[in-house]
């Protein structure tokens, strides 16, 4: 039997429950895809790098000064559907404004990362890899789990 499996973003602050900053924080997320693991096999296991077209995606925007900025991620340990599951475990990248196209510096998204904004880095790209290892015997059906982005500014 067949599986699919997404994982989607949910975007969380200290400022605000919306998808973005307030706009006098000059600070903006913005959700660009999701990390698609599309058909999983049961028995076989499915890797999305960071750099595939099926990554997740999301851009974080500075628009003021300097600034610092922690990033974290609340990572789930399984694509859910129902009481069914497909283990699952990230790995992560980001580039820099304005080159969305370079390779990026990789980060335990585990851990997080620390962003630093200033007059020419103005833009990050996060993007959000996974591997899937469906079980032999695996339910059909939709697996999906959100992962919840954490942004702190660092030196306010």
């Amino acid at each position: 039997m067949l599986a699919a499996g997404i994982v989607s973003f949910l975007f969380a602050s200290a400022l605000s429950s919306e998808l973005c900053f307030s706009q006098q924080e000059n600070l903006q997320i913005t959700y660009s895809r999701n990390l698609d693991f599309r058909q999983l096999i049961p028995g076989v296991k499915k890797i999305i790098s960071e750099t595939s077209p099926d990554a997740g995606k999301i851009i974080i925007r500075n628009s003021g000064g300097w600034r610092m900025v922690g990033l974290s991620l609340n990572l789930p340990g399984s694509l859910n559907s129902g009481a069914d599951f497909v283990p699952v475990i990230f790995s992560a990248t980001y580039s820099v404004n304005p080159n969305d196209n370079q390779p990026g510096i990789p980060f335990n998204p585990y851990s997080g990362t620390t962003l630093s904004f200033d007059d020419r880095n103005r833009e990050y790209y996060i993007r959000i890899g996974g591997t899937v290892d469906p079980r032999g015997i695996q339910s059909s059906g939709e697996y999906n789990t959100p992962v919840i982005i954490i942004l702190t500014i660092l030196n306010e």
